[in-house]
């Protein structure tokens, strides 16, 4: 199953001006997912949705 987080809009201003804001925002985004959401993993960010998968889950 496949599921949708919202990730937190500081992230955007948090990243602004930084030379690597991609890798730094994925970052962010990452380690939000592994503190707030242990029991996901992350599979890709559309806009400022993390889409996830529970870990030891398969998707379909």
């Amino acid at each position: 199953m496949i599921y949708r987080v919202p990730i937190p809009y500081c992230y955007v201003w948090m990243t602004a001006n930084s030379d690597n804001r991609g890798q730094l925002f994925k970052g962010y985004v990452l380690g939000y997912i592994r503190k707030s959401h242990p029991d996901m993993a992350l599979m890709k960010i559309e806009g400022m949705i993390a889409v996830c998968t529970k870990k030891g889950e398969k998707t379909e």
